[in-house]
This record gives structure tokens, sequence and C-alpha cells, in this order.
């Protein structure tokens, strides 16, 4: 079976490329499924534009910048970054998932989209869930002191990244705009006019994830990032919930998807791909 990226290209003669702006972006001649992306290129294999098929015409996807508080400005540093930005905006779609290797911009991406929006009033918080899962072959530190905010601080640390630091994530709870959750106490929850954000979600089986789905309340969205290659346990390469979500899910109105393809954060993060 075909991995599904989110987007696909088409390469355009001068003629095709006439004829798509001319009126064939009502026609979904690609086969593109709802909010699945178009890129077009040119006979040199050249980017010219990007488009989203909403399930009745292809919309172009503008070039989105962000500016928060906490983050300050952010601008997709790739194509795959443009529609991934273009994706966490889009308000009809409440279920956002971006898939990548490390160093992509998954959580950065994220976060910044998450805060900006929380911070124009489109939500009330970030509800931060983990699977508190180490890494795999490391050894356990045993139970965390301290209560049961202070257990879930270090699983916290992506988010804490990039608002600051520990203090500026601890402003945001202390706020009430941030809460942190252990996946094993979301149950029964009914969470509203929220974003409900996992990351690391390549270490969660179906079930997690339909327990995740399930406490979507009025006003909010689940979004979800994770790495296919990541996993750390053997249940979870049996019975991924984050590929299944993907499978079932892609072309669903509500569902949105994006593959991050390039790793941005330094040429030394590159360097882990050489080691397969």
């Amino acid at each position: 079976m075909q991995e599904y990226f989110g987007f696909r290209e088409a390469i355009m003669s001068d003629d095709e490329m006439s004829a798509f702006y001319g009126g064939e972006r009502d026609e979904n001649i690609y086969g593109c499924l709802q909010n699945e992306y178009l890129v077009l290129k040119n006979m040199e294999g050249q980017v010219c534009d990007q488009f989203k098929w909403d399930g009745s015409h292809y919309i172009k996807v503008p070039f989105k910048q962000i500016n928060t508080r906490f983050i300050g400005k952010v601008k997709p540093r790739n194509l795959q970054q443009q529609l991934a930005l273009d994706m966490l905006y889009d308000q009809d779609i409440t279920v956002k998932v971006l898939v990548g290797k490390f160093g992509t911009g998954k959580d950065y991406l994220m976060t910044s989209a998450a805060v900006d929006q929380l911070e124009k009033g489109k939500y009330d918080k970030i509800v931060w869930v983990r699977n508190n899962i180490e890494v795999k072959n490391s050894k356990p530190i045993g139970h965390l002191p301290g209560d049961y905010k202070d257990k879930l601080l270090p699983f916290a640390m992506p988010l804490a990244d990039h608002l600051g630091g520990v203090e500026g994530l601890e402003y945001m709870l202390g706020q009430g705009k941030v809460e942190l959750v252990h996946l094993g106490f979301i149950r029964g929850r009914d969470i509203k006019n929220s974003i409900i954000m996992c990351s690391e979600a390549e270490n969660m089986t179906k079930e997690h994830i339909q327990l995740l789905l399930g406490r979507v309340g009025e006003g909010s969205s689940l979004w979800m990032n994770g790495d296919y290659k990541q996993v750390d346990g053997d249940v979870f390469l049996k019975n991924s919930g984050l590929i299944l979500t993907v499978d079932k899910l892609k072309g669903h109105p509500r569902f949105g998807f994006v593959k991050l393809l390039k790793t941005e954060r330094s040429e030394t993060a590159a360097m882990a791909d050489l080691l397969d």
C-alpha cells in the first residue's frame, strides 16, 4: 500500500497549468482526497504553487507566518511546513496530525500555531496529553518525586522548549492556559474549547487514540504528532494507533494530515540519518 503523505505533486506543462488556473480547479482531476494538498511543479520540477482539495474545488494555500508573545516570529522553512501551517489553522479540521522524523518541526509548528490561536481567543487552553513511555532500551528512573504536575513535567518538556523553558510553561499552567494530563487519567473527560495536544503519538495504540477522540468536546480539536520510526515498545509496533488513524481517517472532512520530510533543527541533528 502506498504511503499517504497528505499531499501529492503534479508536473504540468504551460498549457496544463493554464487550463488548471482557467477552470479545472473545480474538477478533482488529480484524485486528491478531501483536505489533501496538491503541489504544482513545472516541467523542470520547480514548485510553482500549492492548493488544497476541499471536497469541491482546489483552494490556493497562502503563505502563513506566526507571531506570538512567547515564541516570536515563526515562518515555514520548507514546502511541507507551509502546508502544515495551513492545516493547523483550518478551523473545519478538528483532528490534525503531523508526522516526520526528528527535527522536522512537529512540536515547534504545533506549539506555535496552538499558542497563537490561544492568544487570539480561538481556544481557552492547551490540554497536553502524553503516554508516559520512556525511550526504548533506556533504564527507567523509578517513581518521580513530587505531586501530579511534577511527575508529568519531564514529559511536557517538548512544550516547554517552545514556551521559553520551564518558567514559560509554569506561567501558562498558572494562568490556566495549559493543563498537563496523563493518558491514564483522561477517561470520562469532556474537554471543551481546547486544543488536546499529544506529542510522541507513535507510542499509542488504537484504543488510546479512540479514547482521545472520545474526549473531544464542543469547540475542541485533537492535535497529534509522531514519528513512525521512534516506537518505544513492541505493543505499538503490533498495534500502531497513529498509523491506523491516518489510514482510516484520511479523506474525512474533519481530518488533516501532513508528513514533514526535511530536518530543520540543525546540520548536526540531520547527521542522525547517517547512522541508518
